[in-house]
């Protein structure tokens, strides 16, 4: 009898040891898992971080490497650029550019990564610093925003850079004392002696303007009653003549008084005899070659430019594993003759 109760209880003993040995492995087992899970994620995050980086200084060596581009453009032609001859995307770069002819979607394989970049003139938007009443309506009636809003619009900007009297306001616009400035804390800019805006995104800060004024309606509203957004047709550099090489069609729509069969054989005639974007014969030669060609322009060739360019804008992304990162700066010929930046960000993808 005392046999059995001590074979019984010996195996009970084997029964609870294996037990915890189970709970033991169990709980080794989640670990394991866990640490194997940290390890994956830290990869990852090392990845992603490692990736952006390398994005980074890709996007970076754009903004050099259309430096180059820019610096040699003066002296382009077909024979001689000053650079890699056998690089024939940067020879049409140069001899395009020096016609105020943009460049885009330049791309280059650099190292893991891949490089895209785009050169074009600023002069290709309408400087909003430069804009008459007449200006703004055409800019505003392209961009769909409601017939109800332009006087606000207007004369709350033309408030904004007023020098003479920022307390006081047109009739549609807003002064210092105005409660939209007053509830934020700020005054007009002229109250400080700005008679200028230094950025399109500036607006953002002017009583009427908002968000979807500046970048458009969200995705989803009705396309009868969606804002376009002006931001992209406008700048803050530029000595506010129009590139007809360069401007989009909206933009060349926002001067007043041109017809669209204008804006459509610029359009057409700009991609020269290839009808070919991105090729050496795009462009006007000259002001006076495209009034030529189109008789319709001498009457807004006082508002048009064609290689007069004294901005550039240079936008250089960066790709590498998935994970892109773009630089973009606005570059300026100084008296120098060297290229300064006016204006730099950079931001993730």
């Amino acid at each position: 009898m005392n046999s059995a109760i001590g074979n019984r209880q010996s195996a009970l003993q084997r029964g609870s040891a294996l037990i915890v040995a189970l709970w033991v492995i169990l709980l080794l087992s989640l670990l394991i898992s866990s640490f194997a899970f940290d390890m994956h994620v830290e990869a990852d995050i090392t990845s992603y971080y490692r990736n952006r980086y390398k994005a980074q200084f890709i996007a970076q060596s754009g903004l050099e490497l259309a430096r180059v581009v820019l610096a040699r453009m003066e002296t382009a032609d077909e024979e001689d650029v000053g650079i890699d001859q056998k690089d024939d995307a940067l020879i049409t770069a140069a001899v395009n550019l020096s016609r105020g002819v943009p460049v885009r979607n330049l791309t280059r394989e650099i190292g893991e990564g891949t490089l895209s970049l785009e050169i074009e003139p600023e002069e290709g938007r309408r400087n909003v610093n430069d804009l008459s009443d007449e200006d703004w309506e055409e800019i505003l009636d392209q961009a769909n925003i409601p017939q109800e809003r332009w006087a606000e619009l207007i004369d709350s900007f033309a408030d904004w850079v007023d020098t003479d009297s920022p307390d006081t306001s047109r009739l549609h616009g807003a002064g210092s004392q105005d409660p939209f400035y007053v509830n934020r804390g700020y005054k007009v800019k002229g109250a400080h002696g700005g008679d200028r805006v230094d950025t399109v995104d500036e607006l953002l800060l002017i009583h009427g303007f908002d968000e979807e004024v500046l970048y458009g309606s969200p995705s989803g509203t009705p396309p009868e009653e969606a804002i376009r957004g002006i931001a992209y047709w406008l700048t803050a550099w530029s000595h506010g003549k129009v590139n007809i090489n360069t401007a989009s069609r909206e933009v060349l729509l926002t001067l007043p008084g041109i017809d669209d069969w204008i804006v459509d054989e610029i359009l057409e005639l700009r991609m020269g005899l290839d009808g070919e974007a991105g090729t050496r014969d795009d462009g006007f030669e000259s002001l006076e070659d495209a009034v030529a060609r189109i008789p319709g322009l001498q009457q807004h060739r006082d508002r048009l430019t064609v290689h007069d360019v004294h901005f550039w804008r240079i936008t250089a992304v960066g790709e590498v594993g998935g994970v892109r990162s773009a630089a973009w700066t606005v570059m300026r010929l100084g008296d120098d003759g060297k290229w300064n930046p006016v204006y730099w960000r950079e931001e993730q993808l």
